[in-house]
């Protein structure tokens, strides 16, 4: 059984909150005057707030493989991302990453942790290859909800169950994948705490702020019922990155954000029935996995070569733990692989061990990065060189790097070790993976 402080002996109930599309200038603890994470800012000023986390990517598949194993998943080729076949492709890669790895639930199995997960997310389904050190895995990404309904359109002649529209409106109607609110899930995720044998590390993946951003009534603050579903039709192909170069209507797009700040609302209302709800008193570990654009750069939503810190400043909070610090120095989300296991050795975390002065952030097919600092931060993307002060310009809207040729020579040069070094990993990870598959090279 537990102890007051959540603990069997020194291993502490483990609770992880991956929360998607996230941005971190809209949570109140990183900044922001908008009141939309309370109950986020209370967990902040009770344990550690890293003030400047960053995502190893713009994009789930690019950042969360990174949490889970330490380490940044190999880039798509250019071939890869534009292939007809590219979902399946980019499944398989995850899966490879994935089973090329010790995964933070197997470590935290060794330490003697049962583990569970619930996710609506495709890119960190059972396809993906997440399930890797669960004992329980709870995949609500295209399974269960939506096949019954899927059977009973296959019986409809002219009706193409694999079309996208088709699928969009089964994932729709039944709160699957992308639709999926945490509302839907709470149940499911209350019955594992109950059932979960302590210590416990438990893993929930939050869809709630990724776009459609469409959320239950008790949480629109902003947005009536017509307007959140008008302003969705209206944005779907730029929000998707369907097509580029076109912007939103002004009146669309701050419609938009009102749906989005909705669903900040919905999400800090999860954080606040696991606190409220809870009896055994776990750590909690809370982060986004990337941020989300509104227009920033000419940008929306959350792709692929986008390296802003709209795209990759994100929420990164351990509370409930023996430590409390403003963290000010950059942390990669990567970190979180080793620190949940240091807080499930020792019940703490020690902040200092995962920053670093400049960390890496790289776009999906690696062609782009970012290295990003306390104060400046350098992109690489395009040909182009940027450098920006973000104490001065925290919005990125001015090039500097003409006036700091060193600081740009010693940037580079981290971002081209940083590189070789991926280089490398990689290549012991596909080593691994060969191993596993076929017991040989």
């Amino acid at each position: 059984m537990s102890t007051a402080n959540g603990t069997t002996g020194e291993r502490p109930n483990i609770i992880l909150v991956s929360i998607d599309s996230l941005r971190a200038d809209h949570c109140d603890p990183l900044g922001s005057t908008q009141g939309l994470t309370p109950t986020m800012d209370k967990l902040a000023s009770e344990g550690v707030n890293f003030r400047n986390a960053v995502s190893t990517g713009p994009q789930t598949f690019s950042s969360m493989p990174s949490v889970f194993t330490g380490r940044a998943r190999p880039s798509d080729t250019l071939e890869e991302r534009t292939a007809a076949t590219h979902w399946e492709r980019r499944l398989e890669s995850l899966n490879e990453h994935m089973q090329s790895s010790t995964t933070l639930g197997q470590k935290l199995q060794l330490q003697g942790y049962r583990t569970a997960a619930v996710t609506p997310n495709p890119w960190t389904s059972k396809a993906a290859g997440f399930t890797r050190g669960f004992d329980t895995f709870v995949d609500l990404s295209r399974e269960g909800s939506d096949s019954d309904w899927i059977s009973r359109l296959e019986a409809f002649p002219g009706i193409d169950t694999e079309d996208k529209a088709v699928k969009l409106l089964v994932n729709m109607v039944t709160g699957s994948s992308f639709f999926a609110k945490w509302t839907d899930m709470y149940d499911e995720i209350v019955r594992l705490r109950d059932e979960l044998p302590e210590p416990y590390f438990l893993w929930v993946f939050l869809l709630d702020t990724h776009y459609p951003f469409l959320t239950d009534r008790r949480y629109r603050k902003e947005q009536s019922l017509f307007e959140m579903y008008y302003s969705t039709y209206r944005s779907e192909q730029i929000m998707r990155g369907r097509v580029t170069g076109e912007t939103l209507p002004e009146k669309t797009r701050q419609s938009v954000l009102r749906g989005y700040r909705d669903t900040i609302r919905a999400a800090d209302a999860f954080l606040e029935a696991v606190v409220t709800d809870s009896t055994d008193d776990p750590a909690i570990i809370l982060h986004s996995d990337h941020g989300e654009s509104f227009g920033e750069h000419g940008n929306y939503g959350h792709h692929h070569r986008q390296l802003y810190d709209e795209n990759i400043h994100v929420p990164y909070i351990i509370s409930n733990i023996d430590e409390t610090a403003e963290v000010v120095k950059p942390v990669s989300l990567a970190s979180i692989y080793n620190a949940v296991q240091e807080v499930a050795r020792t019940g703490t975390v020690t902040p200092e061990k995962y920053t670093a002065d400049y960390v890496v952030s790289k776009s999906e097919c690696g062609t782009n990065r970012a290295v990003r600092g306390e104060r400046y931060k350098f992109i690489e993307a395009d040909n182009k060189e940027l450098l920006f002060d973000l104490r001065k310009d925290p919005s990125e809207e001015e090039n500097i790097a003409g006036n700091q040729p060193d600081l740009i020579e010693t940037l580079q040069q981290l971002s081209s070790r940083e590189s070789a070094t991926e280089v490398e990993l990689q290549k012991v990870g596909t080593a691994a993976h060969l191993v596993a598959q076929n017991g040989r090279f």
